[in-house]
This record gives structure tokens, sequence and C-alpha cells, in this order.
């Protein structure tokens, strides 16, 4: 399949990045395992997208050269102390206030007879403890549900190091549930 090179100065970065917001917030989401943020991150993309389009040499679409530039903020993100203060939702405060006044209380759903909620925990903690490298690209692929090469071409790595990142990341799961279960 061949690419065919699109011209900096061709691109409409408006529509481009209205677009593709969905899926650079998917990689986002992906990375920092909180929407908020994810939010940021996407907003700060797009903007050095936008001031950096010239330096766009279409060699490869769009959508993957933003996503290299999503990959890239979130790692500065991550890395930045300031931001690993966790946000926390209190349910009493969220509450909805009706037109004649009356206000209800917020009150979730009880999900524990839907599914193992410990086991469900204790997956996302051992997924969460994985070392980004291999974190990233077994959360694309389960969660996100990109390619093999899509993967690599957002990661600006070989398939074989994604696959083998992949295969690492889910041996390393195994050994932590089985190890959970004994």
């Amino acid at each position: 399949m061949k690419t065919v090179a699109v011209r900096a100065e061709d691109i409409d970065f408006d529509a481009a990045a209205r677009e593709h917001r969905p899926f650079l917030l998917q990689i986002a989401v992906a990375s920092t395992r909180n929407p908020t943020d994810a939010e940021d991150i996407v907003q700060e993309a797009l903007m050095r997208g936008y001031r950096g389009i010239k330096r766009f040499r279409g060699d490869c679409p769009l959508r993957i050269w933003l996503s290299r530039i999503v990959v890239r903020v979130a790692i500065n993100h991550h890395r930045s102390l300031a931001r690993r203060v966790k946000r926390w939702v209190f349910f009493g405060d969220l509450q909805s206030v009706y037109e004649d006044g009356s206000v209800q209380e917020f009150e979730p759903a009880d999900p524990r007879g839907l599914f193992d909620r410990e086991a469900v925990l204790d997956i996302r903690k051992h997924v969460n403890r994985l070392p980004d490298e291999v974190r990233m690209p077994l959360v694309m692929l389960a969660v996100d549900g990109l390619t093999i090469p899509e993967i690599a071409g957002i990661l600006e790595i070989p398939e074989g190091t994604v696959k083998s990142r992949i295969f690492y990341a889910r041996k390393r799961l195994k050994q932590a549930l089985q190890a959970r279960k004994r």
C-alpha cells in the first residue's frame, strides 16, 4: 500500500484536529489513566501540532504524526511530579437540582453482582505496575483496539518490538495473577 505524500500547506488543521481528536484522546487516556489529564494532553499536543505543521513531511498519515506528539506529551506529563496528585470524586458532592427546587443525591448503581470486583481491581493494579514501555502497547492493543502496525507507528518502534513488549506484559500479568491465586 503506497502512501500519498501530503504537503503541510495543503492540510486544513482545524478539520484534521476535529477528525482525529477521539483517536488521540484514546491514546492519551491509555497512557495517563485519567480522562481529565488526557484532555489536557490532547489539547497540548494539538497546539504543538498546529505550531509545528510546517515540519510535517507527509511521509506518514497525519493521524500517526499527531499520535506521536500525544505520546511525547503524555510521557512528559507522566514525568511531572506536580501532575501525580490523585484526583478524588466525592459522590456526595454530586447531586441533581431540578426546576422545582428539589435535590436528589447521587446514588451510583451497585455493581457488586456484575463482576468480581477484587479480581478486576487486582488486574488493573498489576497493569498499572507495568513499566510504561510495555504497558502502553498492551493497553493500545487490548483497550483501544489498535493494530500492531498502528502501535508501532505511533510509538516509533519496530513491529517486532511491539509484539515482544505485549508478550512480556502479558507474561508478567499472568505470573502476577497466578501468584495471587496461590
